[in-house]
Protein backbone atom coordinates (compact mmCIF):
# COMPACT_ATOMS: atom_id res chain seq x y z
CA UNK A 1 0.00 0.00 0.00
CA UNK A 2 1.54 3.12 -0.97
CA UNK A 3 1.55 5.70 2.05
CA UNK A 4 1.30 9.53 1.46
CA UNK A 5 2.67 11.06 3.47
CA UNK A 6 1.96 14.80 2.53
CA UNK A 7 -1.67 14.44 3.33
CA UNK A 8 -2.22 15.50 7.20
CA UNK A 9 -3.19 13.16 9.71
CA UNK A 10 -6.37 12.18 9.79
CA UNK A 11 -9.09 13.15 13.12
CA UNK A 12 -8.78 10.45 14.58
CA UNK A 13 -4.68 9.72 14.53
CA UNK A 14 -3.38 9.63 17.86
CA UNK A 15 -0.96 12.97 18.53
CA UNK A 16 2.91 12.30 17.62
CA UNK A 17 4.50 11.00 20.81
CA UNK A 18 8.52 11.26 20.59
CA UNK A 19 11.29 10.08 22.32
CA UNK A 20 14.24 11.86 21.88
CA UNK A 21 17.63 10.17 23.03
CA UNK A 22 20.68 11.92 23.60
CA UNK A 23 23.35 11.85 26.25
CA UNK A 24 24.01 15.75 26.23
CA UNK A 25 21.72 16.72 28.66
CA UNK A 26 21.65 20.34 27.58
CA UNK A 27 20.36 19.26 23.81
CA UNK A 28 17.73 16.71 24.78
CA UNK A 29 15.68 19.26 27.17
CA UNK A 30 16.17 22.55 24.56
CA UNK A 31 14.78 20.06 22.29
CA UNK A 32 11.89 18.55 24.27
CA UNK A 33 10.65 21.66 25.71
CA UNK A 34 10.95 23.47 22.01
CA UNK A 35 8.55 20.32 21.09
CA UNK A 36 6.27 20.23 23.62
CA UNK A 37 5.36 23.66 23.63
CA UNK A 38 4.41 23.10 19.66
CA UNK A 39 1.71 20.78 21.42
CA UNK A 40 3.69 17.51 20.76
CA UNK A 41 4.38 15.08 23.42
CA UNK A 42 7.90 14.86 23.60
CA UNK A 43 10.25 12.86 26.35
CA UNK A 44 13.58 12.27 27.08
CA UNK A 45 16.30 9.52 28.18
CA UNK A 46 20.18 9.94 28.19
CA UNK A 47 20.97 6.16 26.73
CA UNK A 48 20.44 4.19 24.24
CA UNK A 49 19.42 1.01 26.66
CA UNK A 50 16.46 3.71 28.52
CA UNK A 51 15.13 4.39 25.22
CA UNK A 52 14.45 0.47 24.62
CA UNK A 53 13.65 -0.13 27.97
CA UNK A 54 10.49 2.94 27.68
CA UNK A 55 9.90 1.57 24.01
CA UNK A 56 9.03 -1.61 25.43
CA UNK A 57 6.84 -0.29 28.22
CA UNK A 58 4.65 2.46 26.09
CA UNK A 59 3.46 1.30 22.66
CA UNK A 60 2.40 4.85 21.73
CA UNK A 61 5.67 5.96 20.97
CA UNK A 62 5.72 6.65 17.17
CA UNK A 63 9.12 8.42 16.90
CA UNK A 64 12.77 8.45 17.93
CA UNK A 65 15.48 11.31 17.19
CA UNK A 66 18.79 9.89 18.59
CA UNK A 67 22.32 11.33 18.61
CA UNK A 68 24.35 8.73 17.01
CA UNK A 69 27.52 9.37 18.84
CA UNK A 70 26.55 8.37 22.35
CA UNK A 71 28.79 5.92 24.80
CA UNK A 72 27.40 2.25 25.40
CA UNK A 73 24.60 1.80 22.33
CA UNK A 74 25.18 4.31 19.40
CA UNK A 75 22.16 5.86 17.62
CA UNK A 76 22.57 3.39 14.93
CA UNK A 77 22.37 0.07 17.11
CA UNK A 78 19.31 1.73 19.06
CA UNK A 79 17.48 2.05 15.33
CA UNK A 80 18.01 -1.21 14.90
CA UNK A 81 16.63 -2.66 18.41
CA UNK A 82 14.14 -0.41 18.30
CA UNK A 83 13.02 -1.05 14.53
CA UNK A 84 13.60 -5.36 15.47
CA UNK A 85 11.29 -5.38 18.97
CA UNK A 86 8.34 -3.26 17.54
CA UNK A 87 7.09 -4.72 14.12
CA UNK A 88 4.18 -3.15 11.73
CA UNK A 89 1.72 -3.19 14.60
CA UNK A 90 3.14 -0.68 16.59
CA UNK A 91 5.68 0.74 13.50
CA UNK A 92 8.03 3.46 14.70
CA UNK A 93 9.97 5.54 12.45
CA UNK A 94 14.13 6.47 13.57
CA UNK A 95 15.79 9.86 13.02
CA UNK A 96 19.01 10.22 13.14
CA UNK A 97 21.13 13.82 14.71
CA UNK A 98 24.58 13.96 14.60
CA UNK A 99 27.49 16.42 14.96
CA UNK A 100 29.95 14.29 13.18
CA UNK A 101 28.29 12.98 9.82
CA UNK A 102 30.47 10.02 7.85
CA UNK A 103 29.23 8.76 4.84
CA UNK A 104 29.34 5.23 6.67
CA UNK A 105 26.99 6.85 8.81
CA UNK A 106 24.75 7.64 6.37
CA UNK A 107 24.85 4.46 4.67
CA UNK A 108 24.38 2.28 7.75
CA UNK A 109 21.15 4.81 8.32
CA UNK A 110 19.88 3.91 5.26
CA UNK A 111 19.98 0.26 5.45
CA UNK A 112 18.68 0.60 9.12
CA UNK A 113 15.57 2.66 7.09
CA UNK A 114 15.99 5.88 9.25
CA UNK A 115 13.69 8.11 7.49
CA UNK A 116 15.61 10.94 8.09
CA UNK A 117 19.23 11.98 8.78
CA UNK A 118 19.89 15.34 10.68
CA UNK A 119 23.52 16.92 10.93
CA UNK A 120 23.89 19.24 13.28
CA UNK A 121 23.79 22.68 13.05
CA UNK A 122 20.15 22.17 12.31
CA UNK A 123 17.43 24.66 13.08
CA UNK A 124 14.97 23.27 15.89
CA UNK A 125 12.21 24.09 13.43
CA UNK A 126 13.77 21.55 10.98
CA UNK A 127 13.73 18.76 13.82
CA UNK A 128 9.99 19.40 14.61
CA UNK A 129 9.04 19.48 10.56
CA UNK A 130 11.29 16.08 10.10
CA UNK A 131 9.37 14.61 13.34
CA UNK A 132 5.98 15.45 12.11
CA UNK A 133 6.84 13.34 8.73
CA UNK A 134 8.14 10.76 10.90
CA UNK A 135 4.97 10.38 12.85
CA UNK A 136 2.79 10.28 9.26
CA UNK A 137 4.84 7.76 8.06
CA UNK A 138 4.23 5.63 11.46
CA UNK A 139 0.70 6.06 11.77
CA UNK A 140 0.14 5.16 8.57
CA UNK A 141 2.51 1.89 8.60
CA UNK A 142 0.02 1.08 11.89
CA UNK A 143 -3.43 1.77 10.17
CA UNK A 144 -1.92 -0.58 7.27
CA UNK A 145 -0.89 -3.30 9.47
CA UNK A 146 -4.82 -3.29 10.78
CA UNK A 147 -5.80 -3.08 7.04
CA UNK A 148 -4.16 -6.43 6.69
CA UNK A 149 -5.28 -7.80 9.79
CA UNK A 150 -8.95 -6.74 8.96
CA UNK A 151 -8.87 -8.30 5.60
CA UNK A 152 -7.22 -11.49 7.02
CA UNK A 153 -10.16 -11.74 9.65
CA UNK A 154 -12.82 -11.25 6.63
CA UNK A 155 -10.99 -13.93 4.46
CA UNK A 156 -10.99 -16.40 7.77
CA UNK A 157 -14.44 -15.92 8.25
CA UNK A 158 -15.78 -16.19 4.69
CA UNK A 159 -13.65 -19.09 4.32
CA UNK A 160 -14.98 -20.70 7.71
CA UNK A 161 -18.66 -19.71 6.55
CA UNK A 162 -18.04 -21.09 3.14
CA UNK A 163 -16.66 -24.48 4.65
CA UNK A 164 -19.65 -24.83 7.06
CA UNK A 165 -22.27 -24.97 4.62
CA UNK A 166 -20.43 -26.91 2.20
CA UNK A 167 -20.18 -29.48 5.09
CA UNK A 168 -23.49 -29.66 6.14
CA UNK A 169 -24.82 -29.29 2.72
CA UNK A 170 -25.12 -33.14 2.12
CA UNK A 171 -26.28 -33.85 6.04
CA UNK A 172 -28.98 -31.79 5.72
CA UNK A 173 -30.12 -33.39 2.54
CA UNK A 174 -30.28 -36.66 4.07
CA UNK A 175 -31.49 -35.73 7.36
CA UNK A 176 -34.43 -33.36 5.51
CA UNK A 177 -35.31 -36.28 3.53
CA UNK A 178 -35.74 -38.58 6.45
CA UNK A 179 -37.98 -36.41 7.69
CA UNK A 180 -40.06 -36.12 5.16
CA UNK A 181 -40.52 -39.64 4.72
CA UNK A 182 -43.83 -39.58 5.17
CA UNK A 183 -45.02 -36.48 3.55
CA UNK A 184 -46.21 -36.26 -0.12
CA UNK A 185 -43.32 -35.67 -2.99
CA UNK A 186 -44.52 -32.14 -3.94
CA UNK A 187 -44.64 -30.57 -0.53
CA UNK A 188 -40.84 -32.01 -0.11
CA UNK A 189 -39.74 -30.72 -2.83
CA UNK A 190 -41.11 -27.26 -2.32
CA UNK A 191 -39.80 -26.77 1.12
CA UNK A 192 -36.67 -28.21 -0.37
CA UNK A 193 -36.54 -25.19 -3.01
CA UNK A 194 -37.64 -23.13 -0.04
CA UNK A 195 -34.43 -24.30 1.93
CA UNK A 196 -31.86 -24.24 -1.09
CA UNK A 197 -33.08 -20.22 -0.94
CA UNK A 198 -32.77 -19.63 2.55
CA UNK A 199 -29.46 -21.00 2.48
CA UNK A 200 -28.12 -19.32 -0.82
CA UNK A 201 -29.07 -15.67 0.13
CA UNK A 202 -26.79 -14.96 2.55
CA UNK A 203 -24.25 -17.47 0.77
CA UNK A 204 -23.76 -15.33 -2.38
CA UNK A 205 -22.95 -11.91 -0.56
CA UNK A 206 -20.35 -13.60 1.67
CA UNK A 207 -18.64 -15.91 -1.24
CA UNK A 208 -18.71 -12.16 -3.51
CA UNK A 209 -17.26 -10.09 -0.54
CA UNK A 210 -15.00 -12.68 -0.19
CA UNK A 211 -13.65 -12.39 -3.18
CA UNK A 212 -13.56 -8.96 -3.54
CA UNK A 213 -11.06 -8.54 -0.84
CA UNK A 214 -9.01 -11.28 -2.04
CA UNK A 215 -8.33 -10.51 -5.60
CA UNK A 216 -8.22 -6.53 -4.66
CA UNK A 217 -7.24 -5.70 -1.54
CA UNK A 218 -5.55 -2.96 -2.51
CA UNK A 219 -8.25 -1.28 -3.55
CA UNK A 220 -10.11 -1.39 -0.27
CA UNK A 221 -9.72 1.37 2.82
CA UNK A 222 -10.12 0.41 5.95
CA UNK A 223 -14.02 1.33 6.77
CA UNK A 224 -14.97 -0.65 3.60
CA UNK A 225 -12.39 -4.09 4.87
CA UNK A 226 -14.73 -3.88 8.08
CA UNK A 227 -18.27 -3.26 6.61
CA UNK A 228 -16.92 -6.33 4.29
CA UNK A 229 -16.36 -8.27 7.24
CA UNK A 230 -19.30 -7.22 9.44
CA UNK A 231 -21.53 -8.27 6.43
CA UNK A 232 -19.64 -11.64 6.06
CA UNK A 233 -19.95 -11.93 9.64
CA UNK A 234 -24.24 -11.33 9.60
CA UNK A 235 -24.25 -13.96 6.49
CA UNK A 236 -22.39 -16.57 8.56
CA UNK A 237 -24.78 -15.81 12.14
CA UNK A 238 -27.89 -16.44 9.46
CA UNK A 239 -26.37 -19.48 7.96
CA UNK A 240 -25.59 -21.00 11.09
CA UNK A 241 -28.87 -20.42 12.95
CA UNK A 242 -30.68 -21.74 9.51
CA UNK A 243 -28.31 -24.75 9.65
CA UNK A 244 -28.98 -24.97 13.34
CA UNK A 245 -32.82 -25.21 13.47
CA UNK A 246 -33.10 -26.99 10.70
CA UNK A 247 -30.92 -29.90 12.62
CA UNK A 248 -33.01 -29.73 16.26
CA UNK A 249 -36.55 -29.61 14.02
CA UNK A 250 -35.18 -32.96 12.36
CA UNK A 251 -34.20 -34.39 15.68
CA UNK A 252 -37.89 -33.39 17.57
CA UNK A 253 -39.41 -35.21 14.61
CA UNK A 254 -36.69 -38.35 14.74
CA UNK A 255 -37.42 -38.36 18.87
CA UNK A 256 -33.65 -37.39 19.59
CA UNK A 257 -33.67 -34.09 21.60
CA UNK A 258 -33.37 -34.80 25.01
CA UNK A 259 -35.87 -33.01 27.49
CA UNK A 260 -34.73 -32.17 30.96
CA UNK A 261 -37.49 -31.88 33.72
CA UNK A 262 -35.88 -29.29 36.12
CA UNK A 263 -37.32 -26.73 38.48
CA UNK A 264 -37.40 -22.83 37.35
CA UNK A 265 -38.68 -19.65 37.77
CA UNK A 266 -41.20 -18.26 34.56
CA UNK A 267 -39.55 -14.50 35.25
CA UNK A 268 -36.44 -15.74 35.19
CA UNK A 269 -37.55 -17.47 31.77
CA UNK A 270 -38.72 -14.62 30.16
CA UNK A 271 -35.75 -11.98 31.13
CA UNK A 272 -33.08 -14.75 29.70
CA UNK A 273 -35.57 -14.86 26.65
CA UNK A 274 -35.32 -10.54 26.09
CA UNK A 275 -31.52 -10.87 26.45
CA UNK A 276 -31.35 -13.86 23.64
CA UNK A 277 -33.33 -11.95 21.28
CA UNK A 278 -32.43 -8.58 21.89
CA UNK A 279 -29.51 -8.36 19.15
CA UNK A 280 -32.27 -10.00 16.69
CA UNK A 281 -34.82 -7.10 17.38
CA UNK A 282 -32.61 -4.27 17.31
CA UNK A 283 -31.87 -4.90 13.86
CA UNK A 284 -35.85 -4.18 13.21
CA UNK A 285 -35.78 -1.44 15.78
CA UNK A 286 -38.75 -3.54 17.46
CA UNK A 287 -39.17 -4.31 21.06
CA UNK A 288 -39.97 -6.49 23.46
CA UNK A 289 -42.48 -5.83 26.20
CA UNK A 290 -42.92 -9.04 29.32
CA UNK A 291 -45.64 -8.88 31.10
CA UNK A 292 -44.85 -11.41 34.15
CA UNK A 293 -48.10 -11.64 35.78
CA UNK A 294 -47.43 -15.25 38.24
CA UNK A 295 -44.67 -16.15 40.59
CA UNK A 296 -45.55 -19.83 40.63
CA UNK A 297 -42.78 -22.17 39.72
CA UNK A 298 -42.63 -24.78 37.08
CA UNK A 299 -41.64 -28.32 36.49
CA UNK A 300 -40.00 -28.66 32.67
CA UNK A 301 -37.23 -28.53 30.07
CA UNK A 302 -36.58 -24.52 30.69
CA UNK A 303 -34.38 -24.53 27.74
CA UNK A 304 -36.88 -25.82 25.48
CA UNK A 305 -39.57 -23.96 26.63
CA UNK A 306 -36.90 -21.05 26.12
CA UNK A 307 -36.47 -23.03 22.45
CA UNK A 308 -40.09 -22.82 21.57
CA UNK A 309 -40.73 -19.22 23.24
CA UNK A 310 -37.63 -17.88 20.64
CA UNK A 311 -39.46 -19.33 17.69
CA UNK A 312 -42.37 -17.66 18.52
CA UNK A 313 -40.81 -14.35 18.98
CA UNK A 314 -39.02 -15.13 15.95
CA UNK A 315 -41.88 -15.57 14.00
CA UNK A 316 -44.25 -12.86 15.35
CA UNK A 317 -40.50 -10.01 14.52
CA UNK A 318 -40.55 -11.28 10.86
CA UNK A 319 -44.29 -10.72 10.45
CA UNK A 320 -44.56 -7.53 12.19
CA UNK A 321 -43.49 -4.26 11.05
CA UNK A 322 -40.00 -2.25 11.75
CA UNK A 323 -40.71 -0.46 15.45
CA UNK A 324 -43.20 -2.08 16.29
CA UNK A 325 -44.01 -4.30 19.86
CA UNK A 326 -43.94 -7.46 20.73
CA UNK A 327 -45.42 -8.99 24.42
CA UNK A 328 -44.17 -11.76 25.86
CA UNK A 329 -46.86 -12.73 28.71
CA UNK A 330 -47.11 -15.55 31.57
CA UNK A 331 -49.90 -15.85 33.53
CA UNK A 332 -52.44 -18.20 35.42
CA UNK A 333 -54.40 -20.36 33.46
CA UNK A 334 -56.42 -22.32 35.41
CA UNK A 335 -54.57 -24.83 37.41
CA UNK A 336 -51.78 -24.24 34.66
CA UNK A 337 -49.78 -21.54 33.49
CA UNK A 338 -49.57 -19.86 29.90
CA UNK A 339 -46.96 -18.04 27.83
CA UNK A 340 -48.48 -16.09 25.09
CA UNK A 341 -46.72 -13.97 22.79
CA UNK A 342 -48.40 -11.30 20.84
CA UNK A 343 -47.65 -9.01 17.79
CA UNK A 344 -49.03 -6.31 15.08
CA UNK A 345 -48.52 -8.01 12.15
CA UNK A 346 -50.36 -9.18 8.95
CA UNK A 347 -52.13 -11.68 11.23
CA UNK A 348 -54.06 -14.72 9.58
CA UNK A 349 -57.18 -16.50 8.81
CA UNK A 350 -58.19 -19.85 10.62
CA UNK A 351 -57.52 -21.91 7.84
CA UNK A 352 -53.79 -19.98 7.28
CA UNK A 353 -53.20 -21.01 11.45
CA UNK A 354 -54.11 -24.75 10.81
CA UNK A 355 -51.61 -24.75 7.14
CA UNK A 356 -48.99 -22.91 9.61
CA UNK A 357 -48.58 -25.55 12.17
CA UNK A 358 -48.16 -28.02 8.98
CA UNK A 359 -44.47 -29.29 8.63
CA UNK A 360 -42.93 -28.21 5.53
CA UNK A 361 -45.53 -25.30 4.54
CA UNK A 362 -45.55 -21.59 4.31
CA UNK A 363 -48.89 -19.91 3.08
CA UNK A 364 -46.81 -18.38 0.68
CA UNK A 365 -44.56 -21.06 -0.16
CA UNK A 366 -42.75 -19.01 -3.30
CA UNK A 367 -39.34 -17.83 -3.55
CA UNK A 368 -41.22 -14.09 -3.93
CA UNK A 369 -42.76 -14.19 -1.19
CA UNK A 370 -42.84 -11.14 1.11
CA UNK A 371 -41.63 -12.76 4.24
CA UNK A 372 -38.26 -15.19 4.33
CA UNK A 373 -37.86 -17.98 6.51
CA UNK A 374 -37.67 -21.84 6.38
CA UNK A 375 -41.26 -22.09 7.46
CA UNK A 376 -40.83 -24.26 10.34
CA UNK A 377 -41.00 -22.13 13.75
CA UNK A 378 -45.02 -22.64 14.67
CA UNK A 379 -44.73 -26.43 13.41
CA UNK A 380 -41.22 -26.47 16.11
CA UNK A 381 -42.89 -24.98 18.58
CA UNK A 382 -45.62 -27.43 18.44
CA UNK A 383 -43.68 -30.20 18.84
CA UNK A 384 -41.63 -29.46 21.69
CA UNK A 385 -44.78 -27.60 23.00
CA UNK A 386 -46.28 -31.32 23.10
CA UNK A 387 -42.79 -33.08 24.42
CA UNK A 388 -43.58 -30.90 27.67
CA UNK A 389 -46.94 -31.87 28.33
CA UNK A 390 -48.90 -28.51 26.46
CA UNK A 391 -50.78 -27.04 23.79
CA UNK A 392 -50.47 -23.97 21.13
CA UNK A 393 -53.36 -21.74 20.35
CA UNK A 394 -53.20 -19.83 18.00
CA UNK A 395 -55.60 -16.84 17.66
CA UNK A 396 -55.13 -14.32 14.65
CA UNK A 397 -57.20 -12.30 11.87
CA UNK A 398 -56.34 -10.50 9.00
CA UNK A 399 -55.20 -7.04 10.06
CA UNK A 400 -54.89 -7.12 13.78
CA UNK A 401 -51.89 -9.55 14.41
CA UNK A 402 -51.46 -12.97 15.99
CA UNK A 403 -51.51 -14.45 19.69
CA UNK A 404 -49.81 -17.62 20.08
CA UNK A 405 -50.76 -18.90 23.58
CA UNK A 406 -48.40 -22.02 24.50
CA UNK A 407 -51.23 -23.89 27.66
CA UNK A 408 -48.74 -25.42 30.26
CA UNK A 409 -50.79 -28.20 32.33
CA UNK A 410 -51.33 -28.17 36.31
CA UNK A 411 -48.67 -31.07 35.99
CA UNK A 412 -45.94 -28.74 34.82
CA UNK A 413 -46.58 -26.61 38.06
CA UNK A 414 -45.09 -26.29 40.92
CA UNK A 415 -47.47 -25.63 44.08
CA UNK A 416 -51.26 -24.78 43.83
CA UNK A 417 -52.49 -21.29 42.73
CA UNK A 418 -52.52 -18.66 44.73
Amino acid sequence: MALNLNEPAPADSPPPHILVVDDEQIIREEIVEYLQLRGLHAQAVSTGADALSRLKADRSVTVILSDIRMPEMDGLTLAACAIAITGEEHAIEVALLTGHATVGDAAAATRLRAIDFLEKPVALADIKAALIRAHLSATARRAHWREVRALDTARIEAQRTIDLVISDRERLRDQLMRSSATHDNQRRDTFMAVMNHELRTPLVPIIGLAELIEDAPETLSANQVRDFAREIRLGGQRLERALSRITEFTNLVSGDAPFNLSPCRPDRILHAIKQSVRARLDERCQTLMLDVRTQRALNTSSDRLQRLLDELIDNASRFSPEASVIGLTVRDDGEGVAFSVSDTGSGMTKAEADLALNAFHQIDMSLARRFDGLGIGLPMAMRIAQRIGGALEIESEPGTGTTVTLHLPPESVLGPKP
